[in-house]
């Protein structure tokens, strides 16, 4: 899991003891928020699922238009109980391989 370093420091301020050392234990939050999983149709508000099954089997998806829709949908889901930089850090650790800005951009980018 990637991690940033603004959640780097949360988690050494959250484990710091009286003595100012570092324990080592993991920090696990629930916060109700999972990437959805690859098999489930991402557009499933707009088509239904065999729709979509019949269209990804002839390969008539664009993968990276497919990601960055659920990123955008995600992202206005989780905005509803986090603020901005924390929903973006969610979506990082999601898709570890984009970077924070990238994700910004993909997020704020207007669809026309």
């Amino acid at each position: 899991m990637a991690r940033t370093a603004r959640s780097l420091i949360r988690e050494a301020n959250a484990r710091k003891n009286g003595s100012g050392r570092i324990e080592n234990f993991p920090l696990i939050a629930d916060d109700g928020f999972r990437p959805q999983k690859v098999d489930m149709n991402p557009l499933s508000e707009l088509i239904d699922d065999e729709t979509f099954a019949m269209l990804q089997s002839h390969g008539l998806f664009y993968e990276k238009a497919l990601r960055d829709y659920q990123i955008r949908k995600t992202y206005r889901e989780m905005r509803k109980q986090m603020p901005s930089v924390d929903a973006i850090e969610h979506l990082q650790q999601a898709y570890p391989y984009l970077q924070f800005d990238t994700i910004r951009k993909i997020i704020y980018a207007k669809i026309s």
